[in-house]
C-alpha cells in the first residue's frame, strides 16, 4: 500500500515566489500546479505532497516538566 497524497496550497504568492516554489518542488520530484487568483496579481501554488500516518510530534522544547 502506497502513501496517501494530498494537495497543499500556498496562497497569495507573487510571480517570483510562485516560480521559486515551483522550481524547488520540481527539483524534489513533486507534482506542482500554479493558478492565477481572481485579483489577477497573485498566484496559488498547489503541490501534491505525501501524507504521513502519524500526527506531527509536539514540540516540547518550551514546556516545563512540572506542567506535565
Amino acid at each position: 500500500m502506497g502513501m496517501k497524497h494530498t494537495w497543499f496550497h500556498h496562497t497569495d504568492c507573487s510571480t517570483q515566489q510562485a516560480e521559486e516554489l515551483m522550481a524547488e518542488y520540481r527539483r524534489r520530484g513533486v507534482m506542482v500546479e500554479r493558478s492565477l487568483n481572481s485579483d489577477y496579481l497573485t498566484w496559488t501554488v498547489s503541490a501534491r505532497l505525501p501524507e504521513g500516518n502519524k500526527p506531527p510530534r509536539i514540540n516540547r522544547q518550551w514546556q516545563n516538566r512540572i506542567w506535565g
